[in-house]
């Protein structure tokens, strides 16, 4: 009896730990696509250099600032925004039964990226800037 006790309590407690809290098991970041005209401008992601246009970079699920810049042109500064995903919403959903799921909802991986891909027009820079 003492047995099937602790199997079941083990039991109970493997189901919530793989069931919930799914965002923290989710992927951190996700790709976005950039371009500009002309191509071949430096593509910074929160202040890091990532690559050279046209390429995809990895965004973290929050909040990023993507910065395109190319000698002889003016910089565009974009801000993606973010959303709560899949993930983040059945971490709420798992969470209304067992605790552990509100520390999903820490984690980047509870939320989506609002854009995925980036255009950025580039302009030439007047004489004397």
């Amino acid at each position: 009896m003492k047995k099937s006790r602790v199997a079941n309590v083990v039991m109970a407690a493997l189901v919530v730990l793989t069931t919930n809290g799914c965002s923290l098991f989710a992927p951190k970041s996700e790709t976005v696509s950039v371009n500009s005209e002309p191509q071949g401008a430096q593509v910074y992601v929160n202040n890091t250099l990532k690559g050279t246009t046209p390429c995809s970079v990895s965004v973290p699920c929050r909040e990023a600032n993507i910065i395109v810049k190319k000698d002889g042109y003016n910089t565009q500064v974009y801000t993606i925004g973010h959303s709560l995903g899949t993930c983040g919403i059945l971490d709420i959903v798992g969470t209304v039964m067992f605790l552990v799921p509100v520390f999903g909802l820490l984690s980047d991986g509870a939320y989506t990226l609002d854009q995925h891909t980036i255009h950025a027009p580039l302009t030439k820079k007047a004489a004397g800037e």
